[in-house]
This record gives structure tokens, C-alpha cells and sequence, in this order.
């Protein structure tokens, strides 16, 4: 069987390694979708997409594949969607697999079910137009406490947009941004020293004056801007000394910390478009059994495949081309800035 895992391993740790080794069996596969150098809480990976996709195939991943930029850094509804998109998309992929605080499947598809229809999502704008954030809207209306807990959320967006059978693992240790330094990724990037590391700390300043340079206009094309929104940013660009306090200032009752997060960060690289599919499979890496899927995928695929720049076509090569820009902006998050042109020079990782 070949299991997709929809995953960032910012970093690896501990309960990566056991939801991995729960799901995959003696003749099993994982096929990992992993958000390349930037992640979904809108900001900078610690370690780069192929030192974290070398970490992943040394604890049981067979085949790693990038999950872009541009959909890697949005909300958790859209992030998702456009994993499960390019695990389908494989034609290979028989189940999925995530961690959550609830394993109960049933229990989450029901969720799922409900967050679907029409009629919840009509409920939840109304709470929102009273000033609420999402996240306080979508409990108000769902009423449940599984929407409580960040791995639930996303299990609950994984089932909303596959018909694939699924498999919840319960997640283990403390839980998520806690002092857990086994099972918390949150804790663990505390202990890492920023000198090593990538991190919009380390790139403050080339964030601030590229915000700074930016119109209310600009602002209000991206995607998460809305209801005026782009006004209280631009405000707020032009009083923040730091990024910290730039978030700090635009935060409110009604927008989340994450959702500035990733607004700052899609505004720094310039993400304004975000088009309706993944245009292609990029592979970042395998293992010798990965290497025998890679012939069932380029069959089965309904996706180009993607290894390197001259894999790419007309169709493929400026979406490629985005990406390329995006690693060279976050190559500044380094104390030591790498210069540009390391995601055309990059290496797929083989085991």
C-alpha cells in the first residue's frame, strides 16, 4: 500500500518518526507532500527542503515531493487542499495518513461533513461580519472541542478534501506548543541557535523595506487581505521598528497571529497570484524502494514531473522560475546570507 503523509518536519522529530512507523508496514510505501522552504505558520523553514527531506527518507519516507511556496503559506483550508491535490495527483497514492490529538475517524469525518455544507459556511460568515476571527466563528457555529486542538484542524481539512480511506494516528507526548522538546517542533526551534538556522529575524530589516515600499494597493492584492484589512497594515508598516511589533500592531479580535503571519510573508515574496492547481509533481528526494515507485508515478501521474529546471516546459518553467526567486529570498534568513541560484544548483536527495 502506498500511504501519502501531508507534512512540513519543521524539524523532524520524534512524533513524525512514530506516525510514520504506526502507518507503514513491511510492503508499505510513504510518499511524503512536505512544504518546501517556507511553512504554513508564515515564516522561514528552520532547515532548507532538502536537508529536511534527507531527514525524512533516513526515518521512512520513500519518496518526498515539494509542496510550493505558494501553497504551502496558506491558510489551513488551502494548504491541505493542494497537498492532498498532489498526492491524488500521483495516481498511486492508496490512503493518507496525519497525526491528531483525536483518532477517532469518524468522529472527525463528521466534522468534516458538516464544515461542507453550505448552509455551516453561510452560519460562520454571519459570525464573522460581528467581527470575529475564523477560527472563533467556525467553533461558535460547529460547537465541538475537536476544532480546538491545530492537528484535529488539519485532519479535519485532509478528509474535507480527499475521498481517499484515512487513517488518524493519535498524537503523542505533550502536544502541540508545549515544552515538549521530544514532540513539539515548536519547542524544539526554541533550542536551535538562530546562528545555524534560517529565520526572518536574521532578514528583519530586507523584510521591513520591502514592506515599507509597498502601497495600501499592494496590500490589498493578497490572498487573506480583505474588509480593509490592507489599511491597517500599511499603518502599521510605517510604525514597526521590528517584525514582532509589525504583528503585534495589526493584531485584533478578528485577525489571528498565523493569518498576519502568512500575509507579511506572501508579501515579502511578492505572492499576489495563486493559481487554481499545482502546476506539476516537483520530487525532492527518495529511497531505493521510492526509486521503484517513480516509474508507477510518471505513468500514472496527471502531473508533469518535476526533478529540475530542465525538466521543465513552457507550461512548467515560470511557475519553476517563482520558486527559484523565492529560495534566493530565503537564503537572506541565514546569518551568513547564500547567494542566489542555490534551488537551480540543488541536487534531488537519493538514499
Amino acid at each position: 500500500m502506498n500511504i501519502g503523509i501531508i507534512c512540513e518536519f519543521n524539524p523532524f522529530h520524534l512524533g513524525h518518526k512514530h506516525l510514520i512507523d504506526s502507518v507503514k508496514k513491511e510492503d508499505d510505501n510513504i510518499i511524503c507532500c512536505m512544504s518546501g522552504n517556507f511553512v504554513q505558520r508564515g515564516e522561514f523553514a528552520v532547515y532548507d527542503k532538502f536537508v529536511r527531506t534527507k531527514v525524512a527518507l533516513q526515518n521512512g519516507a520513500d519518496i518526498v515531493i515539494e509542496l510550493p511556496t505558494v501553497y504551502s503559506t496558506l491558510s489551513a483550508e488551502g494548504f491541505c487542499k493542494a497537498g492532498i491535490e498532489l498526492l491524488e495527483s500521483t495516481g498511486i497514492v492508496d490512503s493518507i495518513a496525519f497525526g491528531a490529538e483525536n483518532d477517532n475517524i469518524d468522529e472527525l469525518k463528521a466534522i468534516a461533513t458538516k464544515l461542507k455544507d453550505k448552509e455551516t459556511q453561510e452560519k460562520i460568515k454571519a459570525e464573522m461580519k460581528n467581527g470575529l476571527s475564523y477560527p472563533v466563528a467556525r467553533k461558535n457555529i460547529v460547537d465541538s472541542n475537536l476544532i480546538d486542538s491545530p492537528n484535529n484542524i488539519l485532519g479535519i481539512e485532509y478528509l474535507k478534501a480527499t475521498k481517499l480511506p484515512a487513517i488518524a494516528v493519535k498524537r503523542i507526548g505533550k502536544g502541540h506548543d508545549t515544552d515538549d522538546k521530544d514532540y513539539s517542533a515548536s519547542e524544539i526551534r526554541k533550542t536551535l541557535d538562530i546562528n545555524e538556522i534560517s529565520s526572518m529575524k536574521n532578514c528583519e530589516v530586507a523584510i521591513l523595506s520591502k514592506l515599507r515600499r509597498m502601497s495600501k494597493e499592494d496590500f490589498a492584492k493578497i490572498e487573506d487581505v480583505s474588509e480593509g484589512l490592507e489599511n491597517r497594515i500599511y499603518d502599521a508598516v510605517r510604525n514597526a521598528t521590528s517584525i514582532e511589533e509589525l504583528y503585534d500592531l495589526i493584531k485584533s479580535k478578528r485577525y489571528t497571529h498565523s493569518r498576519i503571519r502568512r500575509i507579511i510573508l506572501r508579501a515579502y515574496l511578492d505572492i499576489y497570484e495563486i493559481p487554481q492547481e499545482v502546476p506539476y509533481i516537483r520530487i525532492l528526494g527518495f529511497s531505493k524502494k521510492g526509486k521503484n515507485l517513480l516509474a508507477d508515478i510518471k505513468k500514472n501521474s496527471t502531473k508533469p514531473i518535476i526533478t529540475k529546471i530542465s525538466d521543465c516546459d513552457d507550461t512548467t518553467i515560470t511557475f519553476f522560475q517563482q520558486e527559484c526567486k523565492f529560495t534566493d529570498l530565503y537564503n537572506l534568513g541565514y546569518k551568513k546570507p547564500l547567494p542566489c541560484g542555490t534551488e537551480q544548483r540543488s541536487q534531488i536527495v537519493i538514499m
